[in-house]
């Protein structure tokens, strides 16, 4: 459990959300969802699913992963994303990376990625990352660094991929670093 400020690359810190978040994380989703904001409807009616979005996607983070770790990030006292992690007892999950447009394309994705990757070597686990396969970017990016899509827990719109730490970057021998896939199941 992470309870105060943790110092990640590129002088980023991940906290907890504290109550005072709510309106940013709001902000921040509605921000990020430009599907919903392309749809071919009234204004009225696209705050109205994006609101219904985010109460899903808030209701359904709660339910499906109840140990859930919700951080936000910040970069010199600034709010610009958030991270939503969960430590199962099988393997680490990454259920949500976001960015304010500020912050995007920057490579703090990237740093953050890496992070997870150290923690999921650190605690023994595989890492586990949603990707819309819409967003190939993402995806190719992942495959760099080593990950695999799992078939068993994708489905058509998000391509479930999973990353083995090798024996030596469980151990703090082997740096983690772009490789080939390594082979295994979650």
């Amino acid at each position: 459990m992470i309870t105060g400020t943790v110092a990640l690359p590129h002088g980023i810190t991940a906290r907890p959300v504290r109550n005072g978040d709510k309106n940013f994380l709001a902000k921040l989703f509605r921000d990020n969802r430009t599907d919903l904001q392309a749809i071919d409807a009234t204004k009225d009616f696209i705050d109205m699913t994006v609101d219904m979005q985010l109460d899903a996607q808030i209701n359904g983070y709660g339910s499906t992963f109840p140990n859930a770790i919700y951080l936000i990030l910040e970069k010199n006292g600034s709010r610009i994303g958030r991270v939503t992690l969960d430590v199962g007892p099988i393997e680490l999950r990454l259920i949500d990376l976001s960015f304010i447009k500020k912050a995007q394309n920057r490579g703090y994705g990237s740093a953050i990625i890496q992070w997870v990757m150290n923690a999921a070597a650190q605690t023994r686990r595989p890492l586990v990352v949603p990707a819309r396969r819409d967003n190939s970017i993402f995806v190719t990016h992942l495959i760099k660094a080593g990950f695999q899509e799992d078939t068993s827990i994708s489905d058509d719109v998000i391509a479930r991929m999973v990353w083995f730490p090798t024996s030596d970057e469980m151990n703090g021998i082997g740096a983690i670093k772009p490789r080939k896939a390594a082979s295994g199941n979650v």
